[in-house]
């Protein structure tokens, strides 16, 4: 479906006198017969023919050639062939010039299996042999190796993540370019950096991404990072394992035994955003205290965690823990888990048949942490210790628990 909207936009220009190509990852994934879920499209067709032949476009990136064109719900993206200037920032070329040849067009691109295009009728470009490199499996840049990742350092990156999601090696003058030019993603935004490293560790193949990063030292103008990297390197492979971005930095966190503040500071650096980061620390705060030995497996209580953080916490925890334990696992956590979830008669303090303005009422009390502290005893001691969750039994254990936790205070 996807590829015949496309292929309107092709026999369209066509049929208007200009060439027109799929172009990069598209072509790369069809000969590698993956799924493909956006389609690039380049022409020799300036930006002003593409607005006028396509009324229903968005007029994406004039600067650079590229008009978004819609057809039925789909946007693709037709970018003019250009050549590119200096580039001043390691990122973005200082000015672009529109091309008439396509090859000049392909010549600036990243990596061969990237540089590849193909026509409306599945006829294949390949001036730089990228279909041979697809065969034999390597990532290799296109032209010289340094001079591609002094043009755009995020490249560095994307050759590890690229060979990560395909399983594939780097050839050997990219791989020595990359640990020379390695310094130059200190200029890249880290947030470009994060979406680059949240796909390697997403891939098929994250240990292949790893070794790469730690051996060219792609981190090491990120210490904290490097040192993430280079540390969680053996169990790497466990994160296939896992479901969420978030268990997946969890476990590079625990791996290379960070500290709930350590994580923190990962993600800060990161610039992820305030759930994400919460969530990170928290997993690896929990991992702490449970202690798991990798490959292991040991009896794990729920109870405590169960109310204090609740049921998908500790699903998402006890995936992390079959990760630790892939080896040997038994699911026996999971078993424990769900029995115990099960048997609380009481699940969380708005189960209660108290709330925290009735403990005020009945105890004439102003309203203060005490109430937080004390609903949470009295959930845990309903949940685990057979208190009746009648309001005269919570009422009662209250009052017992706020004259201990006052005189607690006192004397702290």
């Amino acid at each position: 479906m996807l590829k015949e909207h496309a292929l309107q936009v092709l026999q369209t220009l066509e049929k208007h006198g200009f060439e027109a190509y799929y172009v990069g990852g598209c072509v790369r994934d069809w000969l590698l017969g993956r799924p493909v879920h956006d389609i690039d499209i380049c022409t020799n067709a300036h930006p002003g023919d593409v607005m006028r032949l396509f009324p229903e476009h968005v007029p994406t990136g004039l600067q650079h050639g590229t008009v978004s064109v819609k057809i039925g719900s789909f946007l693709f993206e037709v970018t003019t062939f250009r050549t590119e200037g200096e580039y001043e920032d390691f990122r973005r070329p200082s000015n672009v010039q529109f091309v008439s040849d396509l090859v000049t067009d392909l010549e600036r691109r990243d990596f061969t299996i990237n540089a590849m295009a193909m026509d409306s009728r599945d006829q294949l470009a390949d001036p730089f042999h990228g279909q041979e490199d697809l065969n034999n499996r390597l990532i290799r840049a296109v032209g010289v190796p340094a001079k591609r990742f002094r043009e755009d350092a995020l490249r560095l990156l994307r050759a590890a993540r690229f060979a990560a999601q395909l399983h594939f090696d780097i050839e050997s003058d990219t791989l020595q370019a990359m640990t020379v030019t390695a310094t130059l993603l200190d200029r890249i935004a880290v947030e470009r950096v994060r979406d680059e490293l949240n796909k390697l560790i997403d891939s098929a193949t994250p240990e292949r991404g790893c070794d790469i990063v730690v051996d060219t030292r792609l981190l090491g103008c990120f210490p904290l990072l490097d040192r993430l990297f280079e540390t969680a390197r053996p169990h790497v492979w466990r994160l296939v394992h896992l479901g969420t971005l978030s268990q997946k930095w969890a476990l590079l966190c625990y791996a290379a035994a960070f500290s709930k503040e350590q994580a923190r500071a990962v993600c800060q650096l990161l610039r992820m955003s305030k759930r994400e980061t919460e969530e990170i620390s928290r997993f690896v705060e929990l991992m702490a205290e449970l202690s798991p030995q990798w490959d292991h497996p040991h009896p794990i209580d729920w109870s405590r965690n169960l109310l204090h953080y609740g049921w998908s916490v500790c699903m998402e925890v006890d995936n992390l823990l079959q990760a630790c334990w892939w080896k040997n696992r038994d699911r026996q956590s999971s078993v424990s888990l769900i029995a115990v979830y099960e048997a609380m008669p009481v699940k969380t303090v708005k189960e209660l048949a108290v709330n925290g303005k009735d403990l005020q009422i009945a105890l004439q009390k102003k309203a203060g942490e005490w109430i937080q502290h004390v609903l949470m005893y009295l959930l845990e001691q309903t949940a685990l210790h057979q208190l009746p969750n009648t309001p005269e039994a919570l009422v009662e254990a209250a009052r017992k628990e706020v004259v201990r936790y006052e005189h607690q205070a006192r004397n702290t």
